[in-house]
């Protein structure tokens, strides 16, 4: 069960969060407060559709994902960091 960590600057492009190996896995998101909202979802992701990561407040949320599956981000405008840790099944 591998564990790593890394930073990804979401854009207001679909931006490629983490994709998931052969068993899945959690991965885990930090969004420090200010900056821009992140919207969360698959390729098609658009800004303000979908799980919202508000820029207001700290926000931080565990995500499963399938086999295979890419988890994406988007902002409106702008970039955002996110911290990702990530724990493969």
């Amino acid at each position: 069960m591998p564990i790593t960590s890394k930073s990804v600057t979401i854009a207001a492009t679909a931006t490629a969060i983490h994709t998931a190996a052969s068993n899945g896995c959690r991965v885990h998101i930090y969004s420090a407060s200010g900056g821009q909202d992140v919207t969360l979802g698959p390729a098609t992701v658009v800004a303000g559709t979908g799980y919202q990561l508000l820029a207001s407040s700290k926000t931080e949320v565990d995500i499963d994902v399938p086999p295979g599956e890419t988890l994406y981000g988007i902002t409106s405008t702008s970039t955002k960091v996110l911290g990702i840790l990530v724990v493969e099944y």
